[in-house]
């Protein structure tokens, strides 16, 4: 389909959102992803941060489906400048995991946040209440009690493992399960998750992966999750 990014001129456009991004402020991660453990900033959240700028600086926002090639959604999201009509706009091509009004509408909420925070410059507030310093400065504990910083119980060495059998890739439980054409953003997911590639993981790691990745054969609720969270690394 034939599409137009921007009008010829936005130099007033640009102006009025200047005075916006002047007020925006980071989207909360206002709920919880129960799949990843994660918290998020849901569409209520990124629309609450900017709406009123918009509107006080005469911008119109809109957002729409549009048909695309393929077994995708494709989403448009404008912005309008009221006095003079110049826009910009974007378009948004998001894989459908199912071919229903729910997978429908999931990817369309998704597309309409990730879309706005984009054009806007929209970031999230991190609230992780301290874990990440915890993870940075956990594989040194030992190291500086082993060092000057205490005593330790005596190291122990480790019990040999028996070897493990061969894994078969996650790649195709993701392929089985249609999502080949999100395999990067799950090979990203992994790689932030874990902090290591997919053929570096645990055994542990592995196990809880495939366990998911199997789940979500059965379990529309499993799918729409798993598929919320790859949406959040394209």
């Amino acid at each position: 389909m034939d599409f137009t990014y921007c009008s010829e001129n936005v130099t007033e456009l640009s102006k009025a959102l200047i005075e916006v991004q002047k007020v925006l402020t980071p989207a909360l991660k206002d709920a919880e992803n129960p799949f990843v453990k994660s918290r998020y900033a849901t569409l209520n959240s990124v629309m609450g941060t900017c709406r009123n700028a918009l509107l006080e600086n005469g911008i119109l926002l809109t957002q729409y489906p549009v048909p695309v090639e393929g077994e995708n959604l494709g989403l448009v999201t404008k912005l309008v400048h009221a006095e003079t009509g110049q826009f910009q706009a974007s378009l948004a091509v998001i894989p459908l995991s199912k071919h229903d009004p729910q997978a429908m509408g999931s990817a369309i909420t998704y597309g309409r946040r990730y879309s706005l925070s984009a054009m806007l410059g929209i970031v999230t507030e991190e609230d992780d209440d301290g874990n990440a310093a915890t993870y940075a400065t956990a594989p040194n504990m030992s190291r500086q009690r082993n060092g000057k910083s205490g005593p330790l119980r005596q190291a122990t060495a480790a019990p040999k493992k028996t070897a493990e059998p061969p894994r078969t890739p996650l790649t195709s439980y993701m392929e089985e399960l249609g999502l080949q054409d999100l395999i990067p953003c799950y090979r990203e997911y992994l790689t932030a998750e874990y902090k290591c590639s997919a053929d570096r993981l645990t055994s542990e790691q592995y196990q809880e992966q495939r366990s998911t990745l199997e789940k979500c054969r059965t379990d529309a609720l499993a799918m729409r999750n798993f598929m919320r969270t790859l949406h959040s690394y394209m």
